[in-house]
């Protein structure tokens, strides 16, 4: 529950300062609520025995993780910005084309700064 409060307060505070609405916040709140199910998805047994180190698990399921997460926000992100039926081909190139961006952002930065194993 805080870390959905939390998320909720970094959406707000992008929302506050880029004059957008309450969109970063419902995105935002939606990642940290859907976040266990995910981590549960994509780690499988880590994750059931409440024993999961996502710095000891392969870069393939860290990737994964980061791009589900990344495509659903940016998703909610541009429906509820554009909120338009019209421009689905639209919300739908923007929202792959960003998350392809991101990703590829998150996943460089991720194996730059992950500590070798020895």
């Amino acid at each position: 529950m805080l870390f959905i409060f939390l998320s909720f307060l970094i959406g707000v505070s992008i929302d506050l300062f880029s004059d957008s609405g309450g969109v970063h916040a419902l995105a935002s709140v939606t990642i940290a609520y859907i976040r266990p199910v995910v981590l549960r998805w994509v780690f499988r047994n880590a994750y059931e025995y409440q024993t999961l180190k996502i710095a000891a698990t392969s870069l393939g399921q860290r990737s994964l993780y980061i791009i589900l997460l990344i495509l659903t926000h940016h998703l909610i992100l541009f429906c509820l910005e554009i909120f338009s039926f019209t421009d689905i081909p639209f919300i739908l190139k923007k929202t792959l084309f960003t998350s392809i961006f991101t990703s590829c952002l998150c996943i460089l930065f991720m194996v730059l700064f992950s500590r070798k194993k020895r």
